[in-house]
């Protein structure tokens, strides 16, 4: 048995060597179920030496050798005693109808360690209701059969398999309850490098409440047909601002020129880590429609265009190059207005704008002459890539909008308004609450994903700026895991007034 290096002394130590040597080993103790091989995935994946352990080492050692290929060879599998022999932190994942026994069997070759207990007292078939066993909880029966030369923290119960298997990163907080605050302190940090954001409880016994949440989880995921659903903390500090004290936009500095196949991602990751920026949990990164095109290589050189009759026809009446009018044409569902000057398409995602959002103003002509730039040809699927992207190097929930500079009906001038999104509900439904006075609110549904593109436009700009993203942070707005898109916010043809 070793000790667990670098992750047993003070808070800071702990999270500063978690981060910068990432040497403890952990053995899994219950390793070939769902929970216990997730969480080997995501701690191989951080460097991190795992042994899986079972009842049946031969099966360990092949369930740990099937897995251990995209884990650079970093998890092997043994039996109970040996398994917990080799690591320093242990993590115990059994069903609770094995967590007795299998304590027992682990008991001689846990002393001197930190045991993580992530069991939930399910009872099967009751799984859904609390069925607490008569010490309180799972975690302190695990103190009582381990004896006090084992440190125990409870953690994990309200984590799902499949979201740590998903390996992307988790929208919900863990409970992390222990009587010995450095090995707390332990845990957390390695729930920290596996992305997850954690909450010190109290003591030992309240880890009841995480093992009784579990199946209130499960409930909720039973009634309203919920995937995975978890806790999340929310909160403020005491002395900290309060919630609604406003909204910041900063532009994204440092930024290149962009052209086809550049990483804008990672750009955008460089330039926010030149700067010490991070992102926090529901910022919106909101991004110029411009730059995703010219990465998507949407810029069409007009020399290859070659339009057609009814191309020119229109071009004649809006006194525009056929060759623009041929691409807007290609990009349309229809020609809604064309008379001098302008022309008003809906384009084939359903926006309606000017010249189906073909634009050449930013675009550098090539070795063929002049060039223009052609929306994304999926918005909504740019951003949701982008937003993956981000969320996975900064472990938090955030949403994209991907914005284009859009004319208005009736009014001069042009605003900011969303193309694509990515987990953000692009309309915020306020129908049924009630306004100062107690009278409910009948027709109010807000498009809010507009509003931020307009209020991040302000930093954006549309001329010699050079800033095509902009973080947005304290906006109000509804979450959309199901990441739906932009489909919302346009008006149906059938409740079109003006058609």
């Amino acid at each position: 048995m070793r000790p667990a290096t670098g992750l047993l002394a003070s808070p800071g130590a702990v999270a500063t060597a978690a981060r910068e040597q990432r040497l403890a080993t952990f053995a899994i103790i219950g390793g070939t179920g769902a929970l216990g091989a997730a969480l080997a995935g995501r701690l191989a994946a951080v460097g991190h030496e795992v042994c899986i352990g079972s009842r049946d080492a031969v099966k360990a050692e092949t369930f740990a050798a099937g897995i251990a290929v995209g884990a650079g060879g970093r998890i092997s599998g043994a039996g109970l005693a040996e398994a917990t022999g080799r690591g320093e932190i242990v993590i115990l994942t059994v069903p609770y109808a094995a967590h007795a026994d299998t304590l027992a069997q682990i008991r001689e070759a846990a002393q001197g360690m930190i045991v993580v207990d992530a069991t939930v007292p399910l009872r099967p078939p009751k799984v859904g209701t609390v069925q607490l066993p008569a010490a309180g909880c799972a975690a302190v029966e695990a103190a009582q059969i381990l004896g006090e030369g084992v440190r125990v923290v409870s953690a994990l119960q309200t984590i799902g398999a499949e979201k740590l298997a998903s390996g992307g990163p988790i929208d919900a907080d863990v409970l992390v309850a222990g009587d010995d605050g450095e090995a707390v302190e332990a845990v957390r940090a390695m729930l920290g490098e596996l992305g997850l954001r954690s909450w010190h409880v109290g003591p030992l016994a309240n880890s009841a409440a995480a093992e009784a949440m579990t199946s209130v989880l499960i409930q909720l995921n039973r009634r309203y047909k919920l995937v995975q659903s978890g806790v999340r903390i929310t909160g403020r500090p005491k002395d900290g601002p309060a919630a609604s004290a406003g909204l910041s936009i900063r532009p994204v500095a440092g930024l290149p020129l962009f052209g086809p196949g550049d990483d804008l991602a990672g750009a955008i990751l460089a330039a926010l880590a030149a700067t010490g920026e991070a992102l926090h949990e529901g910022d919106v990164i909101v991004v110029a429609q411009k730059v995703i095109s010219k990465v998507e290589d949407r810029a069409v050189p007009l020399a290859g265009v070659k339009p057609g009759p009814a191309a020119r026809e229109a071009a004649d009446k809006a006194d525009k190059d056929p060759a623009v009018v041929e691409l807007i044409a290609t990009e349309a569902q229809e020609l809604m207005r064309v008379v001098p000057g302008v022309i008003i398409a809906r384009h084939r995602t359903g926006h309606v704008l000017a010249n189906a959002g073909i634009d050449a103003s930013n675009v550098a002509d090539g070795d063929d002459g002049p060039s223009v730039l052609l929306w994304p040809l999926d918005p909504d699927a740019s951003a949701r890539a982008l937003r993956a992207a981000l969320e996975a190097r900064f472990g938090v929930r955030l949403a994209v909008i991907v914005s284009d500079s859009l004319g208005r009906a009736w009014r001069m001038g042009t605003t900011g308004a969303a193309i694509g999104v990515a987990g953000i509900k692009p309309l915020r439904d306020r129908r049924g609450e009630t306004d100062l006075f107690g009278r409910e609110l009948k027709a109010t549904v807000i498009g809010v994903a507009d509003e931020i593109a307009a209020a991040a436009s302000l930093v954006i700009g549309e001329a010699a700026e050079g800033t095509p993203v902009a973080i947005v942070r304290g906006a109000t707005y509804d979450p959309d895991p199901a990441d739906a898109g932009i489909g919302e916010l346009l008006r149906p043809l059938e409740k079109d007034l003006f058609r």
